[in-house]
């Protein structure tokens, strides 16, 4: 396998969040986590590659499968790479107000500074996670997911595969999807975004307000959906996934509700932690579930 520039982590990261993050699916066909590795299948110029990352104390190396890559291969899984570590991101100001608030101070108590919000390898890849996990069960999500990767995904020596691309997805027949646990409506979905014309990789680009205009107006892509890109994908700083389950429930147990907050309280609740929402939000997920 070839050999890609190591990535440095920072002083207390937790592994242990992204390692599960990336391994919520045990039988996943684009990606695998066993032990402290990471396996992901990439194309980032058209040709499936794989890429195992390795988590050390204080780096992650990087293997690549076949060896012999391009530079805008090398590249672009570097990158890929550094997004599923969450690494880009930066922690600083949330971690900072924790020295003059004390509500910050104790969201930030169980998990530490060393909490990283990891993304997904692509923002298509987010969006179809988003859309096949819409009012079902992580399992359920993860075996419709298993089937469009296996329908449209770019095949790996390994048996793995990558991602498909938006062309992929579009080009799928909705009534086969129908006959493989789809519902009419999600299958429609996905769909309606691969053919959608967004430039999905590009989002991340611009703010949080561009991106989330130009998904808006897309069947299927309510306000929950752009939320989970924003901030799995996207790597914006202020992002809060209103009307998340999960969110509801930290939000519930930080403040020791006697209720579970909607989302106009929740959109209350988690205005004090702006502009760092998003990490105020991984910590709430992290430590407060």
């Amino acid at each position: 396998m070839g050999c890609l520039p190591d990535i440095a982590l920072p002083a207390g990261y937790r592994a242990d969040w992204v390692l599960s993050y990336h391994g919520r699916d045990p039988d996943g066909l684009s990606e695998r986590v066993v032990g402290q590795t990471i396996s992901k299948v990439l194309a980032p110029a058209g040709r499936a590659i794989r890429v195992e990352i390795t988590l050390h104390p204080t780096h992650a190396t990087l293997a690549a499968d076949p060896a012999d890559l391009t530079d805008q291969e090398a590249a672009g899984l570097s990158a890929s790479a550094a997004r599923m570590l969450g690494v880009s991101g930066d922690v600083c100001g949330l971690e900072t107000r924790a020295a003059q608030d004390e509500q910050v101070a104790r969201l930030l108590s169980r998990c530490g500074p060393g909490l990283r919000l990891p993304q997904t390898a692509g923002v298509f890849e987010a969006m179809c996670w988003a859309i096949v996990g819409q009012q079902v069960n992580l399992r359920f999500a993860g075996q419709l997911r298993r089937t469009l990767i296996e329908l449209a995904g770019l095949p790996h020596a390994s048996g793995m595969k990558a991602h498909p691309t938006p062309a992929g997805i579009a080009a799928l027949d909705p009534d086969l999807l129908g006959t493989l646990k789809f519902s009419r409506s999600k299958a429609a979905y996905l769909i309606n975004a691969a053919r959608s014309g967004i430039d999905f990789e590009g989002l991340p680009k611009g703010d949080a307000a561009t991106a989330e205009a130009a998904m808006t107006g897309v069947k299927g892509i309510g306000p929950w959906t752009r939320a989970y890109v924003l901030l799995r994908a996207c790597a914006f700083p202020d992002v809060a996934p209103i009307g998340d389950a999960g969110l509801a429930a930290a939000l519930q147990k930080f403040h020791a509700l006697d209720h579970r907050p909607g989302p106009t309280e929740q959109q209350a609740l988690m205005q004090p932690f702006a502009p760092w929402r998003s990490l105020a939000t991984a910590h709430l997920w992290a430590g407060w579930t």
